[in-house]
């Protein structure tokens, strides 16, 4: 998905549904980027959608020794001008109280 199919699915859902909460967040792990998620109710039940902007990832260096007991260290190497991005869709469960992860394989096209 691109981010003007992304824009264009917020317009959309704003008129149909209306916007319960729209915000960004940082991702974990200090890697570089952000998500923009929005939330909303429709016919199928509560809704979040998450627009996933991260660096791409270069490379991992591992760390490690043979000794019995010691560490691996991972440092991830991230590119500091290219950009991965993705739509993740999910589902309020209301049993569980989590949300639940919807296929969003049919927004690809």
């Amino acid at each position: 998905m691109t981010k003007n199919k992304w824009l264009n699915l917020l317009d959309t859902i704003e008129g149909k549904f209306g916007v319960d909460k729209d915000y960004k967040e940082k991702h974990e792990d200090d890697i570089p980027g952000e998500k923009h998620i929005v939330e909303f109710g429709s016919p199928m039940g509560k809704i979040k959608l998450e627009w996933v902007e991260k660096a791409r990832l270069l490379n991992e260096k591992t760390s490690y020794s043979n000794r019995i007991g010691s560490n691996v260290k991972i440092d991830k190497v991230y590119s500091e001008d290219e950009m991965v991005n993705y739509m993740n869709a999910f589902k309020w469960d209301e049993v569980t109280n989590e949300w639940e992860k919807i296929d969003t394989s049919f927004f690809e096209n």
